[in-house]
């Protein structure tokens, strides 16, 4: 089942090799089938500096009842470590028992594929007795779906097609051979 999408704007006026801030976050809604009736979300804010992450999950059992703040976790990538031996660093800025491992897990993660730093908010709950298939499932379906949007960001693309302002910077830059 394809994702739920909500709205997503790009700031036009940046140059194609750069990620431009969203003016609105890029809000998910992800079934997980190793969890059944239980849906992740995810609030995505491209930032040219940074990224930041919020991360619920829902389901019938717990939809009707208030969820906890959870963790909040900023990460980024080792810069002085070598290329051979990548690495991110991280620190909890707000700590739940139930999900700092998740978070810090995702925001670790992220960080290095993204090669920025990294804030993530995470209330996800897999419930009593989960299997480690369902949180590692929940992690790639993260880090898949926000890699496969900062890589449209960074091609310039709005809801899988190329927006027209950025292929026209991308066209001058190819003539003037920058």
């Amino acid at each position: 089942m394809p994702p739920l999408r909500h709205g997503r704007d790009l700031n036009s006026g940046l140059a194609s090799t750069s990620i431009g801030p969203t003016l609105q976050p890029e809000q998910f809604s992800l079934p997980l089938s190793l969890s059944p009736h239980t849906t992740l979300h995810i609030q995505l804010t491209l930032l040219s500096t940074s990224t930041l992450i919020f991360l619920t999950t829902t389901s019938p059992s717990t939809s009707s009842s208030l969820s906890s703040l959870g963790s909040f976790v900023y990460a980024m990538p080792n810069r002085l470590r070598p290329t051979s031996f990548p690495e991110a660093l991280s620190t909890p800025l707000c700590t739940s028992a139930s999900s700092i491992d998740f978070t810090t897990r995702v925001a670790k993660i992220l960080a290095l594929r993204t090669q920025k730093p990294v804030y993530v908010g995470c209330s996800v709950s897999f419930g009593e007795g989960a299997s480690v298939e369902e949180e590692v499932e929940g992690v790639s379906v993260v880090v898949g779906t926000v890699m496969r949007e900062f890589g449209n960001a960074a091609r310039g693309e709005v809801n899988g097609e190329v927006d027209d302002k950025h292929e026209e910077e991308r066209n001058g830059e190819e003539m003037n051979g920058t």
